[in-house]
């Protein structure tokens, strides 16, 4: 018996970036490629060639569907797959492909589309589209935009079948970056209103164009477009129905309109009971409306429901980690603590590569006095599977300010550790007791990294001189960040005459990247450096950790005079006795002005995140202290000054 053979469909047009990586993902599960180029000024039409496709040449006419059926006409399989240059067909998928067109009989498969918005990094969702179907000449694609393919299918045969299969399609082309340069919304947006004049009775071009308002936040108008949609389909057999009324509860919850968005949450679970989707936002929606009992039922139900079945669109992690964390999230309001916890724990365990939750997690912990348990609960629930994975729990612990839990993991990182990596673990337990203001651990850890002149002897040295100048001791390195905190002392550049303190330190591991605003003992291990102010803001915190207020005063002023533009000049630092020093940096940089106070003094965007970070370190010190007696007994006020507490600032695991 013959293999049926599949034909790769595609249109394309200035896709030269995206192209490879979408025929590429399809090479040896097709058996011929039919590329229509609609009109490319780029190398789109020669990238296709180059992978063994038929490039059709067509002349755009502002019709999808038009486009399609022209690849359709030269497609010579039994089966037709059909992509866009910004998928790729996922690579399990492409061994499933020729086994699922041999077994299914039936006449259509849906693949499920995972879209990837954002920067790629938010989740996604995720959707069944009919994306293979049988070759036919009487199956052509209809719609100006967002064109389909199963009414024609259905109207040649009434009986025709499909199934909703588990392979997946990755979808690129709605990232931020990609829109962007595409101007996608405005294209597709004029093609849907262009679609509504022409065809006004077709629900799903008021559908798609709903989708298109609400994408770039016109709530209002894609609320009203959504119930022209409406008015105009039978639920009960209309394919998007229930997303339909998902994005218009998106569109009251965006409009703050939330008895509103319940109510229709309610209706729609008539229709769909297992749209697991709804359930979640029902118990958004209750928690907004201040019914945090009901909210928290209808999160555990969505839970116990788990992801919805596949017919339906869905968001990942929807009935997992998504609704898990929003409970924890409710259960932090309602101060159940330890219930909070669980959720989150569930969260990671549903996707383990999840971060907000293990910050809620140790900050919670942390705030309740629960710290020395983290390490047997990391132990115990989760699965440190790698050094990586350790690496990264540390840094978290780091950023929550957990730093007895992250010494005692710290510990146990490695049990044979390089002779580099017990350096680079030294500098890594420096740093911690650094944040906590213990100078001399630090020193002890720091001392035989710099005697012994390897990797990091640099490093630990100009933090030695930093520890020398926090305690008031003459310092005479050549550390940047050492130099310019002394510099600013002897020149008044602390306002404060009553606080004259000598305070000083830079990390000697300056990260490769602004991008870390976070751990530093992901950077220590790693062995690269840290930027000037990422190195003041460990000193603050350190200053907070030993209640040295003078020091961290003096350590706040400096910042803020820098930040306001008042840093010292090159002139001022000869006036110091720098004189050799600043002809140098002359000579290095070209002229006077270029040159930085310290390491990364010019980002003023990363300096004032970092001297925020200190203050909220500080007033976070000084809630726990007023919510303490003084035998060391919790305040009677402690339950909301802990609730204040969880809610100050604070790193949480979130892509910004």
């Amino acid at each position: 018996m013959r293999a049926e053979r599949i034909s790769l469909c595609m249109i394309v047009k200035d896709e030269e970036e995206l192209l490879p990586h979408c025929l590429a993902s399809v090479q040896g599960a097709v058996d011929e490629m039919i590329v229509v180029d609609t009109g490319s000024s780029d190398r789109s039409a020669e990238i296709a060639k180059q992978y063994g496709a038929v490039v059709v040449a067509f002349e755009w006419c502002e019709d999808f569907a038009a486009a399609r059926n022209a690849g359709l006409e030269r497609a010579s399989g039994d089966w037709i797959l059909f992509l866009d240059a910004d998928e790729a067909l996922d690579r399990a998928a492409r061994e499933q492909l020729r086994s699922w067109t041999a077994v299914s009989g039936c006449d259509g498969l849906f693949l499920n589309i995972h879209n990837y918005t954002g920067t790629g990094q938010q989740g996604v969702t995720v959707n069944p589209v009919l994306r293979l179907f049988r070759n036919a000449s009487e199956y052509r694609f209809e719609g100006r935009i967002h064109e389909q393919i199963a009414a024609a299918i259905c109207r040649r045969n009434p009986e025709a079948a499909f199934h909703v299969t588990d392979m997946v399609i990755h979808h690129y082309g709605y990232q931020t970056a990609i829109v962007e340069r595409k101007d996608k919304v405005n294209r597709n947006v004029r093609l849907l209103q262009q679609a509504v004049e022409e065809e006004p009775d077709q629900p799903f071009h008021h559908y798609n164009l709903g989708v298109e308002y609400l994408r770039v936040g016109e709530a209002e108008q894609a609320l009203e477009t959504f119930g022209v949609a409406r008015m105009g389909i039978d639920p009960a057999v209309t394919s998007y129905a229930h997303l339909l009324f998902k994005y218009e509860v998106r569109c009251l919850q965006h409009l703050n309109r939330w008895q509103e968005a319940l109510d229709r949450i309610d209706a729609a679970l008539e229709l769909f009971p297992e749209y697991t989707d709804l359930m979640h936002h029902r118990g958004v929606c209750a928690d907004a409306l201040g019914d945090a009992d009901r909210a928290e039922l209808s999160l555990r139900e969505a839970v116990r429901m788990g992801p919805p079945p596949p017919i339906y669109h869905t968001e990942e992690g929807i009935g997992t980690y998504q609704t898990w964390y929003t409970l924890g999230r409710l259960l932090e309001g309602k101060a159940d603590l330890e219930g909070a916890v669980d959720a989150y724990v569930e969260a990671v365990r549903a996707k383990s590569s999840l971060l907000p939750p293990l910050y809620r997690i140790f900050r919670i912990m942390r705030v309740s006095g629960q710290e020395h348990q983290i390490p047997e609960l990391v132990v115990e629930r989760f699965a440190l599977g790698s050094e990586e994975a350790t690496h990264k729990v540390l840094g978290i612990l780091e950023q929550s300010r957990c730093y007895d839990a992250a010494l005692q993991l710290l510990s146990g990182i490695s049990s044979q550790p390089s002779a580099e990596m017990r350096e680079r673990l030294s500098v890594a337990e420096a740093m911690l007791q650094i944040q906590q203001g213990r100078w001399n651990k630090a020193r002890l850890k720091l001392e035989p990294v710099r005697r012994k002149k390897g990797l990091l002897a640099i490093s630990s040295a100009r933090w030695l001189e930093r520890l020398e100048w926090i305690e008031g001791k003459e310092v005479n390195g050549d550390d940047p960040l050492t130099l310019w905190l002394k510099r600013s002392s002897q020149l008044g550049a602390v306002t404060n005459e009553e606080v004259n303190v000598q305070t000083g330190r830079t990390v000697g591991l300056r990260a490769t990247t602004k991008k870390d605003m976070g751990s530093s003992i992901d950077g220590t291990v790693a062995g690269t450096e840290y930027d000037g102010w990422q190195e003041l803001g460990l000193m603050m915190e350190g200053c907070v950790q030993s209640g040295r207020w003078k020091e961290l005063h003096s350590l706040i002023q400096m910042c803020r005079q820098q930040l306001a533009g008042e840093g010292l000049s090159v002139e001022q630092s000869v006036r110091v006795g720098e004189k050799e020093k600043a002809m140098e940096g002359k000579k290095e940089n070209g002229k006077a002005g270029d040159m930085e106070s310290f390491p990364g003094a010019s980002d003023t965007l990363t300096g004032t995140s970092w001297l925020v970070k200190g203050l909220v370190s500080a007033a976070d010190h000084h809630l726990e202290v007023f919510a303490q007696h003084a035998d060391g007994q919790r305040h009677r006020c402690w339950p909301v000054v802990q609730h204040i507490r969880l809610e100050l600032p604070g790193a949480d695991g979130f892509e910004s």
